[in-house]
């Protein structure tokens, strides 16, 4: 693998991501929303080309004179919130924006085509999740993600472009939004503010940034073709467990190792 398309490549995950293709001495593309407020976070680097596209202007994007080898699919609209994540026309949308992607990828010239699911494609479990665990997804996110892994699985084998659809569990790091549970958690802490959190019962697996980067860079190069893939740390417990961890490494509220109303 010399050489990487990245769409979502301002994402937390897609800044990642180029992180680890550089110390590989990967080349890559980046695809940016000509609007985000987030390009200067990618590191001005020889190996790093950035173009200015829409995931609504894939159909129309090209590049003259290079071929690729991987194409990572991390870039989707209306993620953030409750009403963004149940809003079904924009969602629909994604969907078609993922085929367009696959177009993409083959006038590219690349061979494999890596997508980036969600947990939300399973909807309320209590299960440990795996490739196995039933999906029944609740929101129009999660749909879209569940229905865009089917569809680009069957453009990719149409045109004979290797497929792999991996479902991203709770990830975190540098680079998030602020409105995170961990990064709001720490920034309420580093101001010494008492965070407002709830029992924070709910099981969630937590991974960093940068390892969901390196599995996503690994399954490009090792992945089987049509497979799905779930990126997680393996080891789930009540989030409160968690944060817990985060306010006993602090020096300011080391008191707070009880959740609900009083935090």
């Amino acid at each position: 693998m010399e050489r990487v398309v990245i769409t979502g490549a301002t994402s937390s995950i897609g800044l990642a991501l180029i992180d680890e293709c550089i110390v590989n001495n990967i080349f890559v593309l980046a695809l940016v929303n000509p609007k985000s407020q987030n390009i200067s976070r990618i590191p001005l680097h020889q190996n790093i080309k950035i173009e200015k596209c829409d995931i609504s202007d894939m159909s129309s994007f090209n590049i003259n004179d290079i071929s690729f080898d991987s194409f990572f699919h991390l870039a989707w609209k209306n993620t953030h919130g409750i009403d963004e994540r149940n809003t079904i026309a924009s969602h629909i949308d994604n969907i078609r924006y993922s085929v367009d992607a696959v177009d993409l990828a083959e006038r590219l010239g690349c061979k494999v085509f890596i997508g980036a699911g969600s947990q939300a494609e399973y909807g309320r479990t209590n299960e440990v999740l795996t490739e196995k665990t039933v999906c029944h997804p609740e929101t129009a996110y999660g749909i879209s993600k569940l229905s865009a892994s089917m569809v680009t699985r069957l453009a990719c084998y149409q045109k004979g472009i290797k497929h792999i659809w991996t479902r991203i569990l709770s990830s975190y790091g540098p680079k998030y939004l602020p409105n995170t549970v961990i990064n709001y958690t720490i920034s309420e802490l580093l101001n010494e503010r008492r965070p407002s959190l709830t029992s924070c019962d709910q099981i969630w697996d937590f991974i960093y940034s940068g390892d969901v980067a390196r599995a996503l860079f690994l399954l490009a190069q090792y992945g089987k073709d049509s497979d799905v893939y779930v990126i997680g740390s393996g080891y789930s417990q009540p989030l409160k467990n968690y944060l817990i961890q985060i306010l006993g490494r602090g020096n300011t509220f080391l008191h707070l190792t009880h959740f609900g109303s009083q935090c």
